[in-house]
């Protein structure tokens, strides 16, 4: 395989990479656009489900995008912003993506000195291995060594040790703000891609999930994740690694060991990509057998230490893994509940829930059980990143249960105050992060960070309460953190820069809303102690119909007002549940700004295509 590195006259190689005899990418196709959405007057949460065919890529067909990947959210608060040029500031797409499988100035490098090379794999091992323990430190270690100092390497040696350097150098480029090139690290590890065996062994899978990895961590590489997925999933079926085969079997510790946590990586990154894509789970629950980790360190399973030693689960080089493999099981029931498009689904599909709002209650009472059980030390600097990282999850996981969804298309208003103080947060740790020099950009955090900023806002918008009580200079403190770390991001990830431009129109169009909003609250109060004569019948307290003041038929608003008034009067923007005509209709622009709205599904097309790494597909 010859992949040659990016240049500006580049022209799209012919030698593309496969697993078997599947390419890892595809030329484009003609467009085809996704059919109209629902028409008005269907059934009130048919928008929370029934997204159905979206256009992300230009010349490419219709993906599909489900209710749990945000883009519900999103359609609804970008078309609430005002009309005008959609394209304006935004790079065209009418292009066909290259289909080089890395877009690289640099050519492939060699392996660095030892002392960078230690360096890089320490990042690695500090940041990714702790979340997704796929690889064996120590057995790594001496492959790394072999590799240094030898001149003809095994595929397998070459590509683990030059994808953990690629990775590694994502990390480093990310935290020291310096360009350091992991893509041509990982077109080093590609030359021996053709002969890995992918399929029959761990080391194969080991493989598939450094590739996986890479590809999340880094905008460059035109891999689709989604079937990357798969393949891993596929390798996950093939291996029985959903099957407890233990040290009984005749297997070593460590390889019951290595199989559980591979396992555990590949479930819980298909719920991540389920969960982002609005897709369904790749393997369900009841086909595998949920068994733990042991909670061993590393060291503890070199020749077999671990088996001489009493067990005890939740060493501290596993516990944060462990804690997050838990996580994926609390993400499963969200997902299989609260996401399932088929509510008619029959019994033996997934237990029926007789009380969805109870349900609802027992799992934030889960996830606040598991986010009381985060490990590590909060004066831990070592830990600070991981502990974090488990934080955002858990904010994560509490706006997709609480968010408008098939199970819950219209949220309660304590819902929703719940799921507004879970994006706030969320946003919050990422300032922090930022701040700290901690950040780690990727695919996931890339979608968080913007899901949270809309989330933040829909509920601003549609709760009434929360649009009373929110100061709006803290409101551009927060819009203030998502903004700046996506321009932080854009520097090397062109995606960033473009869902920053639509976050601050549609922050600024919030901020507008919410001060017309003071502005017709204090014009009420001045009429009121003034006496103003104004016809008790139209005047209703303050809390009727959760309304932040009364109908105001009279009341003048400003000329930029996100508000319009019906024909009885009413502001249309709170009436008792918001929901009746949000997710009723297609068009939402007359709730908030009266001027022609834009096309919001190029608009979220954009945004969605930034924040999945779908661009190629096998063929």
């Amino acid at each position: 395989m010859n992949i040659q590195p990016r240049s500006p006259t580049a022209t799209p190689t012919q030698d593309l990479p496969t697993v078997g005899n599947t390419a890892l990418v595809e030329t484009p196709r003609p467009p085809i656009r996704s059919g109209p959405g629902p028409q008005a007057g269907e059934a009130a949460n048919a928008l929370t489900h029934e997204i159905g065919l979206v256009s992300l890529v230009t010349n490419q067909d219709p993906r599909y995008i489900g209710p749990s990947s945000g883009y519900f959210l999103a359609r609804i608060m970008l078309d609430s912003v005002s009309g005008g040029d959609e394209r304006a500031g935004r790079p065209s797409r009418d292009g066909p993506f290259p289909t080089q499988l890395v877009e690289a100035i640099q050519a492939p490098l060699p392996l660095p000195p030892r002392d960078m090379a230690k360096q890089l794999c320490d990042a690695y091992f500090n940041v990714i291995h702790p979340q997704y323990p796929i690889l064996h430190e120590p057995t790594f270690q001496k492959i790394l060594d072999q590799a240094l100092t030898q001149e003809e390497l095994e595929p397998i040696v070459g590509f683990q040790v030059f994808m953990v350097l690629a990775i590694g150098a994502m990390i480093l480029s990310a935290r020291l703000k310096a360009r350091i090139p992991g893509e041509s690290y990982c077109l080093s590890a590609l030359k021996y891609f053709t002969n890995l065996n992918l399929e029959n062994s761990l080391q194969g899978v080991q493989c598939l999930l450094l590739l996986l990895i890479f590809t999340i961590h880094n905008p460059y590489v035109r891999l689709n994740v989604w079937y990357l997925n798969y393949h891993c999933l596929a390798a996950l079926l093939d291996l029985g690694l959903q099957r407890d085969i233990n040290t009984r079997s005749g297997i070593s510790l460590l390889e019951q060991e290595m199989r559980t946590r591979i396992f555990w990586v590949i479930f819980s990154f298909d719920r991540i990509l389920a969960t982002m894509m609005g897709r369904p789970i790749g393997i369900r629950d009841e086909a595998c057998e949920l068994r733990m980790p042991e909670g061993l360190s590393d060291l503890d399973l070199v020749n077999d230490r671990g088996s001489q030693l009493p067990l005890q689960p939740g060493s501290k080089q596993m516990q944060f893994a462990v804690h997050l493999f838990r996580a994926a099981k609390l993400n499963s029931e969200i997902k299989y509940v609260a996401n399932s498009i088929n509510r008619s689904a029959p019994s033996y599909a997934y237990p029926a829930v007789i009380d969805i709002n109870n349900w609802q209650a027992s799992m934030l009472s889960q996830l606040d059980q598991w986010a009381e059980k985060i490990p590590g030390s909060a004066s831990e600097p070592s830990e600070q990143y991981l502990r974090m990282t488990c934080q955002m999850r858990y904010h994560g996981l509490r706006m997709l249960l609480l968010r408008p969804n098939p199970a819950i298309p219209k949220p309660s208003a304590e819902a929703l105050t719940q799921c507004h103080r879970s994006a706030c947060e969320s946003l919050r740790l990422f300032d922090t992060l930022y701040r700290t020099n901690l950040l780690v950009h990727s695919w996931i955090t890339f979608h968080s960070l913007v899901l949270s900023t809309i989330t933040m806002l829909f509920c601003i918008k549609v709760v009434p309460e929360i649009a009373r009580r929110t100061e709006i200079e803290v409101l551009m403190g927060d819009l203030s953190i998502s903004l700046s770390v996506l321009s932080a991001t854009g520097e090397h990830w062109s995606g960033a820069k473009r869902s920053r431009d639509i976050l601050d129109r549609l922050g600024r169009s919030t901020i507008r809303w919410l001060r017309d909003l003071s502005n017709n609250r204090n014009y009420f109060q001045a009429q009121q102690r003034q006496g103003s004569q104004l016809d008790p019948q139209n005047m209703i307290s303050p809390h009727a119909q959760g309304t932040p003041f009364g109908p105001g038929a009279n009341m003048p608003l400003a000329g930029d007002s996100a508000l319009d008034l019906d024909g009885a009067g009413n502001m249309a923007g709170f009436m008792q549940n918001p929901f009746d005509d949000f997710l009723a209709n297609d068009s939402f622009a007359e709730y908030f700004e009266a001027s022609e709205s834009v096309n919001v599904d190029t608009i979220v097309r954009d945004l969605f295509q930034d924040l999945i790494p779908i661009y190629p597909s096998f063929a």
